[in-house]
C-alpha cells in the first residue's frame, strides 16, 4: 500500500479540528452547537411510514456491540486465512480497541447526557461521541482501506464498494439521530474522531512495510 497521501493527511487534520471544535462546544455548552443540533434534528426526525421507521431501527441496531463484534471477528478470520495478518491487526485494533475502549474513555470524561426526546431504541451510558458512528467509521473505514488496496486493479468494483460503504457509514450515524439517542454533534464527533484514528493506525502499521 502506498504511503498516506498529503490530501489524506489534510482531511485527517480537518477532521481533528472538527472534533476539537465539537468537543469545546459540548464542554462549554456553546450556543452555536445547540443551534446546529436543533437544526439537524428538525431535519432528520421527520414522521416516516412505519415500515421505513422499522428499517431505520434495524439499521441502527446493526451497529450494536454484539453484531459489530461478530462481523469484525469474521472479517479478521478471513484476513488471517488469507495470511493478511497486518490487515487483521489493523481491523482488530481499530474496532476492538479504538472504537471500544477509546470511545468509552471519551464518553466518561465528557459525560454528556443523551437527548431528552422520545427514543425508539434503548441506550445507556453517555452521549458524546456517538459510539455507533465512531465504530462505523473505524470498521467500514478499515474495510474501505483494505478494499482500496486489494481491488486497485479493478477500478469499477473498488469505487462501487467504497461508495456503498461510505454511504453506510453516513446512514448509521443519521439513524442514531433519528431514533433519538444522539445529538448530531455526537455523530459528527464520532465520524471525525474515527477518521483521525483510522489514519493514525494505518500510518503506524505501514511505516515499515506497505502491505496490509
Amino acid at each position: 500500500m502506498p504511503p498516506i497521501s498529503k490530501l489524506r493527511w489534510r482531511f485527517t487534520m480537518a477532521a481533528g479540528i472538527v472534533f476539537l471544535l465539537d468537543l469545546i462546544g459540548v464542554v462549554y455548552q456553546q450556543s452555536w452547537l445547540a443551534t446546529f443540533d436543533r437544526t439537524i434534528i428538525s431535519w432528520v426526525r421527520q414522521p416516516l411510514p412505519h415500515g421505513l421507521t422499522q428499517t431505520i431501527i434495524t439499521i441502527t441496531k446493526s451497529g450494536n456491540p454484539q453484531p459489530v463484534t461478530w462481523v469484525t471477528l469474521l472479517i479478521i478470520a478471513g484476513l488471517v486465512i488469507a495470511r493478511r495478518y497486518r490487515g487483521a491487526l489493523f481491523l482488530g485494533w481499530n474496532v476492538l480497541f479504538w472504537a471500544g475502549i477509546g470511545n468509552s474513555i471519551i464518553k466518561h470524561v465528557v459525560r454528556r447526557d443523551r437527548p431528552t426526546v422520545d427514543r425508539l431504541v434503548a441506550a445507556s451510558s453517555y452521549s458524546f461521541p456517538s459510539g455507533h458512528s465512531i465504530t462505523a467509521m473505524l470498521l467500514w473505514g478499515t474495510v474501505i482501506v483494505l478494499i482500496g488496496w486489494s481491488l486497485r486493479r479493478h477500478t469499477g468494483w473498488r469505487w462501487l464498494l467504497i461508495g456503498v460503504l461510505s454511504l453506510w457509514i453516513v446512514i448509521i450515524g443519521l439513524s442514531r439521530v433519528y431514533v433519538g439517542v444522539h445529538y448530531p454533534s455526537d455523530v459528527v464527533a464520532g465520524w471525525s474522531a474515527g477518521f483521525v484514528l483510522l489514519t493514525v493506525t494505518q500510518w503506524y502499521l505501514t511505516r515499515y512495510g506497505d502491505d496490509l
